[in-house]
């Protein structure tokens, strides 16, 4: 069995992965790992550590810290069993999360059409047509990309959705990889879209017998 690997994704410097479960099985020992409060402030210091030019302003780390405390909380909740990430260049900037997980394949269903449906490529809610890419990962091959601008349901706002996807086969396993993302503010996916375009490409399946070098790494 293999397993989706993104840890070479969490060496980015724009990204911070939220643990799925705290405290993170098999990080026992590390402090940020053991609640989402220590997760949060733990990136809030060491963001305005790496922008050290750019002392922050009396209550912007706590503010920070609370902004990701909400994301930690929330986040994780918008597609369930999904590896969340944050893409986060700046400390004043609001984060963007990222979804990635593997998907199961419907019996009898083709690449074409499975990779189509996943990206939304040919929404019919979307307000214009899908802009639709073929995007390849030196790990996954061959997939897709796709923009799309629709209506959120809840708010009327215009939205901006990002999704990705490839068909992993090999030997007699065989799944899908769906990264997701979504904004109202269109610049601020296009601003992304060189940090995510790289993120996917890091994604990989990885064998089981590597499951150990991604808990101790």
């Amino acid at each position: 069995m293999s397993w989706l690997n993104v840890k070479h994704a969490m060496q980015l410097s724009p990204w911070i992965r939220i643990p799925l479960m705290w405290p993170e099985p098999g990080l026992e020992d590390v402090e940020e790992a053991q609640s989402p409060e220590a997760w949060a402030r733990y990136y809030a210091e060491g963001l305005w550590e790496d922008f050290a030019s750019e002392k922050p302003e009396p209550g912007e780390v706590d503010l920070l810290t609370n902004i990701l405390l909400m994301y930690a909380i929330r986040a994780p909740a918008a597609f369930p069993d999904f590896e969340v990430f944050l893409h986060l260049p700046h400390p004043r900037e609001i984060p963007l999360p990222v979804y990635v997980d593997l998907v199961e394949i419907e019996d009898d269903e083709d690449r074409e059409t499975a990779l189509r449906a996943l990206t939304h490529a040919d929404a019919s809610y979307a307000i214009e047509p899908p802009i639709v890419d073929d995007f390849d990962s030196p790990h996954l091959g061959a997939g897709l990309r796709v923009l799309r601008y629709y209506q959120d349901e809840d708010s009327n706002e215009v939205h901006v959705g990002l999704r990705y996807a490839w068909r992993y086969e090999k030997g007699t396993e065989a799944a899908d990889v769906l990264i997701i993302l979504a904004d109202p503010d269109a610049g601020r996916i296009l601003r992304a879209l060189d940090d995510v375009d790289e993120f996917a490409r890091t994604v990989r399946i990885s064998p089981d017998e590597e499951v150990d070098t991604w808990k101790s790494s």
